[in-house]
């Protein structure tokens, strides 16, 4: 029997890879759980991760669908978790993100603004908006998901580099300026894990990564 924990988690980019591993982890610990996504191929998945979340661990699970980027959308997603699961924000995972993978000089405008508002923007909107429930219950936990690109750079990845570099000095401040409300904000920089996105590069990027790892 799984204990029940009163609040819920947010979980950006939750409905695959590390976002999906987290959620599970969050539910698997008691915690009712928004899973956020974008795309329409992502639904199935996200309603299917949802349903065995529910099965399994008794818990509330409310997938939702939308772009971090939109701070009306951020605010809609909260407003819906606080609908289904009451207005304690105890989580919240800032993990959606996006890659260019390519030579910055190569990278529109367009296309690394848009990865700056989903990889820093839509966590800095959803922290902005979490902020307060947590500050009035005097607790919470706020997971910002980096890289270890951001502490050496990575090539083909300098936009990416940038906005996961931001992320850490984000979270220190906002550790920083919250521990007065017993608010917690911590950074993670995985290496690189075998999640779809990692998938999708091509083989030699994938072997030129694994090859920099001294255990293969």
């Amino acid at each position: 029997m799984y204990r029940k924990i009163e609040g819920f988690a947010v979980v950006t980019g939750g409905a695959r890879g590390l976002g999906a591993a987290m959620a599970e982890q969050l539910a698997r610990e008691g915690y009712d759980v928004v899973i956020n996504y974008v795309s329409d191929r992502s639904t199935p998945v996200a309603q299917q991760l949802a349903d065995r979340l529910k099965q399994e661990y008794g818990v509330g699970v409310l997938p939702f669908q939308g772009d971090v980027s939109s701070y009306d959308t951020c605010r809609a997603m909260f407003d819906a978790g606080i609908a289904a699961f009451g207005d304690k924000v105890a989580v919240l995972i800032n993990n959606a993100g996006i890659q260019s993978n390519k030579p910055f000089q190569e990278i529109e405008p367009a296309a690394y603004q848009r990865l700056i508002g989903i990889e820093l923007l839509g966590a800095m909107h959803c922290t902005h908006i979490a902020l307060p429930y947590m500050q009035k219950a005097h607790n919470g936990c706020i997971i910002n998901i980096s890289s270890v690109c951001a502490l050496y750079g990575q090539a083909l990845q300098s936009d990416y580099d940038a906005a996961k570099a931001a992320l850490i000095g984000f979270s220190r401040g906002i550790a920083n300026e919250n521990a007065q409300y017993g608010i917690r904000a911590n950074c993670i920089a995985p290496g690189l894990i075998l999640t779809p996105m990692v998938w999708a590069l091509p083989e030699e990027r994938r072997e030129a990564y694994r090859n920099s790892v001294p255990l293969g």
